[in-house]
């Protein structure tokens, strides 16, 4: 008699065992199924473009002028059309190592940069605003400006998305100082968590 009570309970207990593993390995794989559904989600819903990351928004009063992406010619300077004409733009409070430099060989990280910069005017379709600061242009004829892409996630600065990834340094020129403290909060981040260019140029 206490050997069939036994076995009874050592059956009862071996069914118990199997059940609860059942049971972890479903729950196990039901989570995994979950994140996986919930990253594919989370890409299709941004339609792969980059989140808006930076802090910096439009100043109030600020004018933004309409302008059309024509092409790169480096990370920090862009040919935009405005009013039927093509202008070559200059972005306020960066410097982006240098691509076409006539004395000398392409900078560190200065390709990066520059593929960057076309990747996120990409993001924005093509479809920038420019917000002047003081001055008009610099001593090379360029104008100098703030750019700002409009994406599905709002407006981005893309004077900061660049510093902010390590892709530019900020760089003061006075007067045109409306964003720079902020800017150089972005490099201070950056550089500490050695982004970009802090991590790859030393």
């Amino acid at each position: 008699m206490n050997r069939i009570v036994s076995r009874q309970i050592s059956q009862r207990l071996v069914g118990l065992l199997l059940a609860g593993l059942l049971l972890w390995g479903s729950t196990a794989c039901g989570d995994i199924s979950t994140a996986g559904t919930n990253v594919a989600t989370s890409a299709v819903a941004t339609g792969g473009s980059r989140p808006a990351t930076g802090s910096i928004t439009p100043a109030p009063g600020a004018t933004l002028i309409d302008a059309s992406f024509v092409r790169i010619v480096d990370g920090d300077t862009i040919i935009v059309r405005i009013g039927g004409s093509n202008e070559r733009v200059r972005l306020i409070g960066i410097n982006t190592p240098e691509l076409n430099k006539p004395d000398g060989p392409v900078e560190c990280y200065a390709t990066e940069a520059s593929n960057e910069t076309e990747a996120l005017i990409g993001d924005a379709n093509g479809h920038i605003l420019l917000e002047r600061d003081v001055s008009e242009t610099d001593q090379y004829g360029r104008l100098l400006r703030y750019v700002w892409l409009v994406t599905a996630q709002g407006k981005q600065l893309l004077n900061e998305e660049l510093v902010e990834g390590g892709y530019a340094r900020a760089i003061t020129y006075r007067p045109d100082v409306k964003y720079q403290s902020a800017l150089n909060r972005d490099q201070s981040a950056a550089r500490q968590q050695g982004r970009g260019l802090w991590g790859a140029c030393g």
